[in-house]
């Protein structure tokens, strides 16, 4: 009886780009299992039939013919299968535009607090002003 299998064809390698150098070990481990996941996500239920001969052709008509027969409980597996796979691939996809804009509030974050550094440094310098410098210049309008 023929087993659910996918093709085992491997791609072609892609060169390395300067841009995957870059990447660190983590981010280039990802990519890689990200791209098994989305190369694995469809099922087939059936091997391909084929070979040579007459012994061949006998035994891919049997092997059509128990297909046909078990179809109705083999398809609705695999179409399971399927949806969980596409499921799984849409999660990453929404789990890395997440990490993206994490990255992008961190940096903002990172702004903010290098701002604040450098107005306490400021403030603490000596000869340094006791109030922050939007406050002085509030003192100076209102004075």
């Amino acid at each position: 009886m023929d087993q659910p299998t996918t093709d085992r064809r491997e791609p072609p390698r892609q060169p390395a780009t300067a841009a995957a150098e870059a990447l660190s070990a983590g981010e280039r481990l990802r990519a890689h299992w990200r791209a098994e996941l989305e190369r694995w996500a469809v099922v087939s239920a059936h091997l391909p039939l084929g070979g040579d001969g007459r012994g061949a052709a006998v035994l891919a008509l049997s092997r059509r013919a128990v297909r046909f027969l078990l179809r109705w409980y083999i398809n609705p597996i695999v179409e399971q299968q399927n949806r969980f796979n596409a499921a799984a691939v849409s999660l990453d996809a929404l789990d890395r535009a997440r990490a993206r804009e994490l990255e992008r509030e961190v940096a903002a974050l990172r702004e903010r607090v290098a701002l604040f550094e450098a107005r306490l440094r400021a403030l603490e310098a000596p000869g340094g002003a006791t109030t922050p410098p939007d406050a002085r210049e509030e003192g100076r309008r209102q004075g």
